[in-house]
């Protein structure tokens, strides 16, 4: 009987411990998803232009000038849109975080040039492996970025008053979140690892070693042993 109750504490011990490991993986993932979905929306993007639309339309009573400023306006947002999604960022050695652009051969930043880092060329730091190496990646996402601030912006008040005032509701309806199921799809598939100028940084995710996780089953599982 006492050996049945120690192979039984045995087995939930075991149990316990592979819900433990499965647990951080599944929530590593849940955030790896969330960071990319975050990283691609524009939503500071689209709530600047939120905050200029009225300006820049006139409260929805458009004119010639008022178009050519509004049209101006998500230009100069989208471009800026998608200058971020080729920046990315590295944390020295000595805790100090560097945003750069990425490059062919690496990240560019013109600080780098007067700094001891090590993998610096020049004004580019060539080091992590080809990670802030330009990639498709990068322009899959800045398309991504730039096509879901354009279908946000333009199918909103007051732009919609200004430029299209006939436009179909179910329209307005239908192709924003076609647009948002289109982006969700991606980033829940792709691997966007760019933390560039205004991006969510992740927080790191570090896995026990597989040693330590032997170490901690084969302690377990030998005490109760130790007592028969």
């Amino acid at each position: 009987m006492a050996t049945d109750k120690t192979s039984t504490t045995t087995v939930e011990v075991d149990e316990a411990d592979e819900v433990k490991e499965l647990s951080p993986s599944a929530s590593k993932v849940s955030t790896d998803v969330l960071t990319q979905l975050q990283n691609v929306l524009p939503t500071g993007t689209f709530l600047v232009f939120q905050v200029l639309a009225p300006l820049a339309t006139n409260n929805g009573d458009c004119h010639r000038v008022e178009k050519v400023v509004t049209g101006i306006t998500l230009f100069i947002l989208s471009a800026i849109c998608c200058f971020t999604c080729f920046t990315d960022s590295y944390k020295a050695e000595n805790g100090t975080l560097y945003y750069g652009i990425v490059t062919s051969t690496g990240l560019w930043n013109p600080n780098f040039k007067h700094t001891p880092i090590a993998n610096v060329r020049g004004r580019i730091y060539v080091g992590g492996a080809g990670k802030y190496k330009l990639q498709f990646d990068d322009f899959v996402n800045a398309a991504l970025s730039v096509t879901a601030l354009a279908t946000l912006s333009l199918l909103t008040a007051p732009v919609t008053t200004c430029f299209y005032p006939n436009i179909a509701s179910s329209i307005l309806k239908t192709v924003p979140l076609l647009v948002g199921l289109v982006v969700s799809v991606v980033c829940a598939f792709g691997t966007n690892s760019r933390h560039g100028v205004g991006f969510a940084v992740a927080a790191p995710h570090v896995d026990p070693p597989a040693t330590a996780q032997g170490l901690l089953k084969g302690t377990s599982a030998a005490t109760p042993g130790s007592n028969v």
